[in-house]
């Protein structure tokens, strides 16, 4: 780990099997080395500002979509982050990207717009 900050793969946000707070939590754990990581639910619940049932739920997400171990310790739990083998993929459910691709722009719905303005060329700009 940097100094300062964590880097989180996309997979994990693009993972519609887990919750925002699973999401957050795996982002927390990532963020404390690797000795820091034997924690109590008390002081997770804490930091994260969540119940103890949404702990509960979070981790269950995270253990059953392989991206947290957990091994419980006498006085506490130690996890364990990892990445599944299988990542989720981003599927649009929408026929546009969400992006667009370079090299590209976006067209208005009006043709006769977007003729004037080939034509004509952008106010200023010599063709």
């Amino acid at each position: 780990m940097k100094k300062g900050f964590v880097m989180i793969p996309n997979a994990l946000f693009y993972d519609e099997r887990l919750g925002n707070e699973a999401k957050v939590l795996w982002c927390y754990i990532k963020s404390l080395s690797e000795d820091y990581r034997k924690l109590r639910n008390s002081n997770l619940c804490q930091k994260l500002g969540i119940s103890t049932n949404t702990l509960q739920k979070a981790k269950k997400q995270l253990v059953e979509h392989n991206y947290l171990i957990i091994t419980r310790l006498s006085s506490a739990n130690k996890y364990t982050i990892r990445l599944p083998k299988n990542r989720a993929v981003r599927v649009s459910k929408f026929k546009q990207s969400d992006y667009p691709k370079f090299g590209q722009y976006y067209k208005g719905n009006n043709i006769s717009n977007n003729n004037i303005i080939n034509k004509k060329g952008f106010k200023g700009f010599k063709k």
